[in-house]
């Protein structure tokens, strides 16, 4: 039975003086969590009986929710699936349920994109949202067996874990790499909503398990299949074109908790840098966000004008296909998070833009981000590009292949402890 606890909460507070709203508020919302919680391990026990009978009888139908695919980073889980007789996977494209008031607001081009990044791939994909009707379509309609997430945020109701969870298994891989210990990667809604959470590694889970709620019952640590890239060596090992990028983070403003955008004292001056310096393969690889916000907090015309000069420099990347580029870079120059542990892996120097305000690092991360050339102002930032990109010097390098050695992030295959972890839970016979 649906307990409108929201709307229970909201009537009360009406009549209630100014002081007690938010406790009132939280109160329900708590109620309203325990019972969805409930809801989903009643649910768990009847799915999970029906897919352990029809595993070994037929192909376990494995859906990935994606609105944006820049995020996605589950490439290495569905190849391995699409190679094992038991699963048959299937992306299925919709689009976020933010408002248009806020920054992560989708329209119809943008779905498009993204089916057609999928298409283009030549990879199983159908759409989750009817755009001739502008409506989402249930995920129940796809008759799922299993769904993967990789995006906690913005999820619409009939497509979300809750609902999901009547029909199928839910699972949830993150689009990004867990950098900090802010609550937006372990103490939302869905990380309670979601069935099995993997996450990096020990450490983390660790960290996490002591602050959720649940105490992170459903959290295991496989490492994260966007590093299989590296494992797999998808890659040629020798290149010529030593690019240098620069990813600058979407979060240059105060309204957000990680804080780590530096674009206020650096963004301009690197465009100038780059300038200076036409002799270099230059690529800008802004964070998906970082567009709208630039328009948001500066102005659409400075925010067209900036792209329109990095476009004049060299390259522009707006994909989720980037570790090739990583690969074929000398150096990276970067504010955000996920990039310092996947830049890691190539053994290359970051130079990293530090925010005085930003979240603090997890533990993995600060040991990552010692081995980088770290700056805080425009001084020290001419002087790191002056020794980094224009003498190539590089004297932390051996500081990293111990680090990346005593992280042991470098031969761990993600998407294969994923399948193992499934097949076990469900005890399927080879």
């Amino acid at each position: 039975m649906n307990i409108p606890y929201k709307k229970m909460g909201d009537t009360i507070v009406l009549f209630l003086p100014y002081q007690m709203k938010k406790f009132i508020r939280n109160f329900f919302e708590k109620l309203r969590i325990k019972h969805n919680c409930n809801y989903i391990k009643q649910n768990r026990k009847k799915v999970l009986q029906r897919v352990k009978k029809i595993v070994n009888s037929r192909p376990l139908k494995v859906i990935f929710y994606i609105y944006d695919n820049t995020k996605w980073k589950c490439q290495s889980l569905y190849e391995l699936m699409e190679q094992d007789k038991h699963f048959n996977p299937l992306i299925v494209v919709t689009k976020n349920c933010a408002p248009q008031s806020n920054f992560n607001y989708q329209n119809l081009f943008e779905i498009n994109k993204t089916y057609n990044f999928f298409k283009n791939k030549k990879m199983n994909v159908e759409l989750a949202y009817d755009i001739k009707n502008d409506k989402f379509i249930p995920l129940k309609e796809f008759n799922p067996d299993i769904i993967f997430y990789q995006h906690p945020f913005y999820v619409e109701t009939s497509q979300g874990p809750v609902v999901c969870s009547e029909f199928a298994l839910t699972y949830y891989v993150p689009y990004f790499i867990a950098t900090s210990e802010g609550e937006n990667e372990y103490y939302l809604r869905f990380h309670q909503y979601i069935e099995t959470h993997y996450v990096l590694n020990d450490f983390i889970k660790k960290t996490f398990s002591q602050k959720m709620p649940n105490k992170g019952k459903n959290l295991k640590a496989v490492g994260h299949p966007q590093l299989d890239y590296f494992y797999l060596k998808k890659f040629q090992e020798k290149n010529n074109e030593e690019y240098i990028i620069y990813a600058p983070h979407w979060t240059i403003d105060n309204n957000n908790l990680l804080k780590w955008g530096t674009f206020a004292w650096n963004g301009e001056f690197i465009l100038e840098y780059a300038k200076q310096h036409p002799e270099k393969k230059w690529i800008f690889k802004p964070h998906p966000c970082f567009r709208e916000n630039l328009k948001r907090i500066y102005s659409t015309n400075f925010a067209e004008k900036y792209f329109k000069e990095w476009e004049g420099i060299g390259q522009i990347c707006e994909t989720g296909d980037y570790l090739d580029l990583f690969i074929q870079s000398k150096v990276l120059i970067t504010d955000c998070g996920s990039f310092l542990t996947e830049y890691f892996m190539t053994g290359k120097p970051v130079i990293h833009l530090c925010s005085e305000r930003a979240i603090e690092y997890n533990a993995s991360v600060k040991k990552i981000i010692s081995t980088y050339y770290r700056v805080w102002n425009q001084s020290d930032l001419a002087k790191t590009l002056d020794e980094v990109v224009v003498k190539n010097k590089d004297y932390l390098e051996e500081k990293r292949i111990i680090a990346l050695k005593e992280l042991q992030l470098k031969d761990n295959y993600a998407a294969k402890n994923i399948l193992n972890d499934i097949k076990s839970e469900l005890r399927i016979n080879e």
